[in-house]
């Protein structure tokens, strides 16, 4: 990756956040209650990523199992 191509993904990144905490700061008045927020969001998307994650291991698993378990119907 070129050097303008990381400077460019760092400053988006770090405006991006900035957004995030102005955003919640207004919302919610405070920084200790944005903070507090965005660490809600976070947990929650956490917590979807893994489950949506695990559904699609076992999808996968459950599609190799039936193209390899001898049938030629499949």
């Amino acid at each position: 990756m070129s050097r303008s191509a990381i400077w460019s993904v760092t400053v988006f990144t770090v405006f991006a956040f900035a957004t995030l905490v102005i955003f919640f700061w207004i919302r919610d008045g405070s920084l200790r209650e944005a903070g507090a927020s965005m660490d809600g969001l976070l947990g929650k998307t956490g917590s979807t990523v893994v489950e949506t994650t695990g559904s699609l291991v076992e999808s996968t698993g459950d599609a190799i199992g039936r193209a390899t378990d001898g049938d030629d119907a499949t």
